[in-house]
């Protein structure tokens, strides 16, 4: 989305309501993932995810028989969280950082999906978190002598 940022007579057709921009942002995910599959490759799309594109990214990976997962991840730990958020860069060019009072809009707005999910917590060790997710998308760590 940085990328239609950056020429005006795009965004401005883009940008409100934000329901456009949603659709616009899962539909380009949604084409540079079918290419990767495609080729056979692996892929991660990382996002807040809502029902209507989940629904056609199961049967994207279905059409190419492969795996589709959920990994939610979470902070139960709210000041850990808003610590994190005031003090990250994210660098995107074209694109605005983060505020708190966003993030805090962002989450009153948020409907978990429902269906089976691996619930990962950014409070815990990074090493857990991806032990966890590494077995629940069937990925096995092959020690090296």
């Amino acid at each position: 989305m940085s990328a239609l940022r950056s020429i005006s007579e795009v965004w401005q057709v883009v940008e409100l309501p934000v329901e456009r921009q949603r659709l616009v942002g899962w539909s380009l995910l949604s084409r540079l993932a079918e290419q990767e599959l495609r080729h056979g490759r692996s892929l991660v799309l990382d996002l807040v995810a809502r029902e209507p594109p989940r629904q056609e990214w199961v049967a994207l990976a279905d059409r190419y028989s492969a795996q589709f997962r959920v990994i939610e991840c979470t902070c139960r730990d709210v000041e850990v969280l808003r610590r994190r958020v005031e003090h990250r860069c994210r660098d995107i060019p074209d694109w605005y950082e983060l505020t708190w009072s966003q993030v805090e809009r962002s989450r009153s707005n948020y409907v978990a999906l429902e269906e089976p999910k691996l619930v990962v917590d950014a409070v815990n060790p990074l090493k857990q978190n991806l032990a966890l997710v590494r077995e629940y998308v069937g990925i096995s760590l092959v020690q090296s002598p």
